[in-house]
């Protein structure tokens, strides 16, 4: 089971149909709170993904989004080792929330873009080195926390994709569940190869 934590994202049911494409069981929880905690406790996941969305990370309360990092980062009530993905808005949060910085970006990025691989490590093993993704954020990373590395860049955002050295926590500015990013499935399906490793 993975689950998708959705916090505003218009395409946040695009990742679920990747899921079921790769052959996964995927459910989608709102990002609501306590309840939401309990949901997914519930459904014991194999990994979570964090959905993109409107908001700013570093405005008001993040939710349950920011408390599900939190557990599985400290491996609080059984939550550790968890395998994340964050996606734009949840990829901003991973950062935020692990001590990282966020910030405005140079300019806000809304369409397709070109991303430049730096290390395919897992996430980018078989797509090519430059591709075309779409990008919709005013936000972008702007430090990274302690223990993370970057993996792919864009002319405009220096931290397109990013991953733990050692724990399976990942993080992409941009949206590999629309069908605009090229190679965007095989992206998703080398995040649940990793997890399953």
């Amino acid at each position: 089971m993975i689950v998708i934590i959705d916090n505003g994202s218009q395409y946040t049911h695009l990742i679920k149909r990747n899921m079921r494409d790769l052959g996964k069981e995927a459910q989608i929880l709102q990002n609501k709170g306590e309840g939401t905690l309990i949901g997914v406790a519930a459904l014991n996941p194999k990994a979570i993904i964090l959905s993109g969305g409107p908001s700013s990370v570093t405005v008001g309360d993040n939710g349950a989004s920011a408390q599900i990092i939190q557990k599985v980062w400290n491996g609080e009530d059984g939550w550790g080792g968890i395998p994340l993905l964050g996606i734009c808005y949840g990829h901003q949060l991973l950062a935020y929330e692990l001590g990282g910085r966020v910030g405005k970006g140079a300019s806000a990025e809304y369409g397709l873009g070109r991303v430049f691989v730096d290390d395919e490590d897992v996430l980018f093993k078989g797509v090519p080195s430059e591709f075309t993704a779409w990008v919709s954020h005013f936000d972008e990373v702007k430090e990274l926390p302690e223990g993370f590395v970057p993996l792919a860049h864009s002319k405009t955002c220096t931290v397109e994709a990013m991953k733990h050295s050692e724990r399976k926590i990942f993080g992409l500015q941009f949206h590999p569940e629309v069908w605009h990013t090229e190679n965007g499935e095989k992206i998703l399906e080398n995040f649940l190869l990793a997890i399953e490793s």
